[in-house]
């Protein structure tokens, strides 16, 4: 009885840990895609569209009103840029965070979970 509790614990830690580290491994996968399959890196939830209005019917003459358009979507595509280089950032992060502590957390106690046999 004394030894079943610490082993209960070290093989309830273990799960744990190979769960992330699956969910680590399906994340590394999807950056790798993110990456190699499409020329710009994917935002979510269609977030790409936001720029795709359109550009209103302006009488001759209204240049002016014109550039205001153009400006802001040119700000529109640049915040886009920004956001897709923040994304990538992120999902790096999450890909090798979530497989280095799912390796380590089942590695260590797998490895007492074993031993307490």
């Amino acid at each position: 009885m004394i030894k079943l509790i610490p082993t209960i614990y070290f093989y309830l830690l273990s799960f744990i840990g190979i769960v992330l580290l699956i969910i680590g491994i399906f994340t590394s996968i999807h950056f790798i895609v993110g990456i190699t399959a499409y020329s710009k890196y994917p935002l979510p939830n269609g977030i790409e569209n936001q720029c795709m209005y359109s550009i209103p019917q302006l009488p001759v003459g209204e240049t002016q009103q014109l550039l205001i358009y153009k400006d802001q979507y040119e700000n529109c595509v640049n915040n886009l840029e920004e956001q897709r280089i923040l994304t990538k950032k992120q999902d790096l992060e999450k890909a090798l965070s979530f497989t280095i502590v799912g390796f380590l957390l089942f590695g260590i106690h797998f490895y007492f979970a074993r031993k307490q046999k």
